[in-house]
C-alpha cells in the first residue's frame, strides 16, 4: 500500500531550487566524468571509488563536503553518529550561513520515534543532520514513517525545534531536545539520558521541527546516490532494456556477532511483575523442560475450545523461543540421520483447525521426525495466536528437531494490516506485539537439509546488480547475475531487521520472490519495485553453484497443496499447507516428507489434506478494518 500523507504532519515548505543553468552544468560535468564502461556499469569518476557489486550496507546522507574540509579534518576522522557508528563521509556545514541552505521543510511529530534512524554532527561538532532514516511509511499514520512522509530526507539538517533556532547548538544538545530515541512512548518514560552540556529536557509533543536542505558542491552532486547508475547499452545483457533502466548495487549487510534486544530485556523484567493466572485449567509453562506431548495435547485441546494459555506463560514462551532463535544462523544446517525423516510444512496462516488436523496425519516433531516450518505462520487466519504458540512450544520442546523459516508475513507491516497484531491485542495486550516483532526478526531465513535441499519461504537470490525501470513488463526475462551467492553469504547475512529492498535485497529475495517458467529474471507483480521472479536457468545455476539438488519453497497457493514449478535435475518445489486459503481458495494443502535412505534424502512424498470445519469466524477477522480488530470493536 502506498504511504499516505496524513493530517498529523504539516505540509513541507516549497523549496527554492538552484538555477536550471547550474544544474545543467553540473550534469554535463558529471556526464564527461562518466565516460567509458566496465562490467556493464558506467565507469566511475577517476577521483572517486567505484561501488562494488556487493558490499555491506552503508549510511545514507548527502555526498561530499559543503565547504573546505581543512577546518575539521582532525575531528572528521572520529565523527560518530547518534547510534555510535563511525560516519563514513563526515560533512562540514554551518546553518547560520544562509548561503548553504537550499530550502526548508517543516514537520510536526505527534509520536516518538520519528522515523530517523541516525543523526550526525558537522565536523565542527555543531548541528545535526539525518544520516539514515526509514524511507517509507509502513501503514497510514505510522509514527516511524513521519519524517519521510513529511518530506524530510537523508542529508537534511535540523534548523529549529519547537520554534527555537538550534543552528549553532552542539550536536548532543540538539539530540537531547528532540529526544528521537524513545522506544516505547506508551510507557511514559524516556529511554535515553541527557548527553549535552545544556542539560536540555525533551521537548513536549506535538513537536515541530524545521529541516534545512543543504547545498551540495559539484562533486557531491555527481556522487549523490552512488549505488544507482544507468544501464550501459554496450553490454549485451542490457541491450534491449528501455533508456530509463537503472542498475542498483546488491548489498548484503553482515550479521552482528551477537544480538541483544532492549525491547526483549524490558519485557523480560515486565513479565516478572505479572500476576499468576486465576481460575485457569490447563498446562502451565515453567521452562522448556515443562513441555512434553501431554502439554501439547492439552494446549491444543484448549485452543480448539477457545481457551488461551495464561498471558504470563505466553510471554515466557515467546522470550525463551527468542533466546533460542537469536543464537541460530540466518541460514541453518539441518542434519537428517540415516533412516530418519524430515517434514517441510508450508504456509499455515493461522488456520488452527487445519493445522491441528495436519499434525494428526504427519505426527508431532521428534528426533525421528524433524520439522521445518517454512514461514507465513500467521496473518489472515483468525487463530494465528494459537498456531504461533503451538510452533513455539514445539521449538522449545525439540529445539534441535524443529526449525522455523521467516516468511514475508513475519514482518511488522504485514502483521499490522493482515491481523496478527490485531489478534494479539484482542486476545492478550498490545505490548506483546513488540515482543513478536523481535521473535520474527530473530527467525532464520533459510535452512539446508543434509547439504542437499535448500528450504526457503520465497525464493533464491535475485539479480546482481538489481535492474529496474518504470512500467517493467512482467513478460520480460533478463540475465541479471554474474557473481553467484554462496550459502555462506546467506548464513552470515544480517536478518535482524524489517524487510527492505534498499537495505537488504537478499532478505527480500528470500522472503518474497517466486519462480516463473520463462528463463532469466523478471519483475514480480507483488510489489511496486524490488521483487523479482526467477526462471529455471536461474534456480539451476544457484543450486549447481552450491552443490544442491532441490529447492523447496512455499509462498504461493497451489491447487493440490504442492507443485513442481521447475522440473528436471534441479527442481523447485512449492509446498502450501493452508487448505481452502482465506476460506475461499478451494485448494488442498500438503506437507513434504523426505527420508534419509543410503546417506541421501529420498522423495519427497506428500501428505495431502483438505480444509476442516471451524467456528464461524471469518478469515481476516482481526485484519485492519476487520470485524474483530480492536479499533473496529472500539468504534462500535
Amino acid at each position: 500500500m502506498a504511504a499516505s500523507r496524513n493530517a498529523e504532519m504539516a505540509p513541507p515548505v516549497r523549496r527554492a531550487r538552484l538555477p536550471a543553468v547550474a544544474v545543467l552544468a553540473a550534469a554535463l560535468m558529471a556526464a564527461v566524468r562518466l565516460g567509458g564502461s566496465r562490467l556493464g556499469f558506467v565507469a566511475w569518476p577517476a577521483h572517486t571509488t567505484a561501488p562494488a557489486l556487493r558490499s555491506s550496507a552503508g549510511s545514507g546522507g548527502f555526498g561530499g563536503s559543503l565547504e573546505s574540509r581543512s577546518p575539521g579534518v582532525g575531528m572528521a576522522a572520529s565523527i560518530r553518529d547518534s547510534e555510535g557508528n563511525k560516519v563514513k563521509d563526515p560533512k562540514t556545514f554551518d546553518l547560520t550561513d544562509a548561503s548553504q541552505i537550499v530550502g526548508t521543510h517543516t514537520a510536526e511529530f505527534k509520536k516518538r520515534p520519528f522515523g530517523v534512524l541516525a543523526y550526525a554532527p558537522s565536523t565542527t561538532g555543531k548541528g545535526a543532520y539525518i544520516v539514515k532514516m526509514n524511507e517509507k511509511s509502513r501503514y497510514p499514520g505510522d509514527p516511524q514513517g513521519q519524517a519521510w512522509t513529511a518530506g524530510a530526507r537523508s542529508g537534511y539538517a535540523i534548523k529549529t525545534v519547537a520554534g527555537q533556532d538550534v543552528s549553532s547548538w552542539e550536536f548532543w544538545d540538539i539530540m537531547d531536545i528532540i529526544d528521537d530515541k524513545i522506544l516505547d512512548n506508551s510507557a511514559g518514560k524516556f529511554q535515553t539520558d541527557s548527553k549535552g552540556a545544556m542539560g536540555n529536557k525533551p521537548a513536549e509533543l506535538p513537536l515541530t521541527v524545521e529541516f534545512a536542505e543543504l547545498k551540495m558542491d559539484e562533486d557531491a552532486q555527481a556522487a549523490d546516490d552512488t549505488d544507482r547508475v544507468y544501464v550501459n547499452r554496450d553490454d549485451p545483457r542490457y541491450r534491449d532494456l528501455p533508456p530509463d533502466a537503472t542498475l542498483v548495487e546488491y548489498k548484503i549487510p553482515p550479521a552482528p556477532a551477537t544480538y541483544t534486544s532492549k525491547t526483549v530485556e524490558d519485557i523480560r523484567s515486565y513479565v516478572a511483575s505479572l500476576p499468576e493466572p486465576v481460575g485457569y485449567v490447563g498446562p502451565r509453562y515453567a521452562g522448556p523442560a515443562s513441555i512434553n506431548k501431554d502439554f501439547i495435547d492439552q494446549m491444543l485441546a484448549n485452543f480448539r475450545q477457545g481457551k488461551l494459555i495464561p498471558m504470563k506463560d505466553a510471554y515466557k514462551m515467546a522470550i525463551d523461543a527468542f533466546d533460542i532463535l537469536k543464537q541460530e544462523k540466518t541460514l541453518g544446517r539441518v542434519a537428517v540421520p540415516e533412516g530418519k525423516k524430515v517434514t517441510v510444512v508450508g504456509d499455515l496462516h493461522g488456520q488452527l483447525y487445519d493445522f491441528s488436523h495436519m499434525l494428526s496425519l504427519a505426527g508431532y516433531p521428534s528426533p525421528d521426525n524433524t520439522f521445518v516450518f517454512n514461514g507465513d505462520f500467521v496473518d489472515r487466519g483468525p487463530w494465528s495466536v494459537e498456531v504461533m504458540f503451538t510452533l513455539l512450544a514445539f521449538k522449545l520442546w525439540h529445539p534441535k528437531n524443529v526449525f522455523m523459516n521467516r516468511g514475508n508475513h513475519e514482518s511488522e507491516l504485514a502483521n499490522h494490516f493482515y491481523g496478527f497484531f490485531g489478534e494479539i491485542e484482542a486476545k492478550y495486550e498490545k505490548k506483546m506485539c513488540e515482543l513478536f516483532g523481535e521473535v520474527f526478526r530473530a527467525t532464520p531465513l533459510a535452512h539446508v537439509l543434509n547439504n542437499e535441499v535448500f528450504v526457503v519461504h520465497g525464493g533464491i537470490p535475485g539479480p546482481d546488480p538489481r535492474i529496474w525501470w518504470k512500467g517493467m513488463d512482467n513478460q520480460v526475462g533478463f540475465q541479471g547475475r554474474v557473481i553467484q551467492i554462496g550459502l555462506d553469504e546467506i548464513e552470515n547475512c544480517n536478518r535482524f531487521m524489517e524487510p527492505n529492498p534498499a537495505e537488504n535485497p537478499l532478505m527480500v529475495d528470500l522472503l518474497w520472490s517466486d519462480p516463473k517458467g520463462k528463463e532469466g529474471y523478471g519483475p514480480s507483480g507483488r510489489m511496486s519495485e524490488g521483487i523479482y521472479l526467477f526462471g529455471p536457468d536461474v534456480s539451476s545455476t544457484f543450486m549447481k553453484h552450491n552443490n544442491l539438488k532441490m529447492t523447496i519453497r512455499s509462498h504461493e497457493v497451489k491447487a493440490q497443496g504442492y507443485r513442481y514449478d521447475h522440473e528436471g535435475q534441479y527442481p523447485v518445489l512449492t509446498v502450501f499447507s493452508a487448505p481452502n486459503y482465506v476460506d475461499k481458495a478451494g485448494n488442498k494443502a500438503a506437507v513434504a516428507v523426505m527420508t534419509n535412505t543410503g546417506g541421501t534424502l529420498q522423495g519427497p512424498e506428500f501428505i495431502q489434506f483438505s480444509a476442516q470445519p471451524h467456528p464461524d469466524v471469518p478469515s481476516g477477522a482481526y485484519s485492519a478494518g476487520g470485524p474483530l480488530h480492536p479499533d473496529t470493536v472500539a468504534a462500535r
